[in-house]
């Protein structure tokens, strides 16, 4: 495996955007999530395509299989719909 380094600037709400190149290799889209490893002064950002909590969503028979972006979609829009009834 060959070591790359890539930068990433921290933005307001200390916020980082993963590189496009991070991101077409891995495969990663919005809604998915990462895992952040702290060693020492080095940070780690893993991408665990089989998060097992996802897993078990379609275990149930009949139960309709969703992709990150839309189960992501679907958390949105509910949190809308609470703002509006406050």
């Amino acid at each position: 495996m060959v070591k790359k380094k890539l930068k990433a600037k921290v933005l307001s709400g200390y916020r980082i955007t993963l590189p496009k190149e991070i991101r077409e290799r891995l495969g990663i889209s919005i809604g998915d999530e990462v895992t952040i490893v702290i060693e020492g002064n080095k940070i780690s950002i893993i991408f665990d395509e089989e998060e097992p909590v996802m897993l078990l969503a379609g275990i149930a028979e009949g139960a309709p299989e969703e992709k990150g972006d839309t189960i992501f979609i679907k958390e949105l829009e509910t949190k809308l719909m609470r703002g509006e009834e406050k």
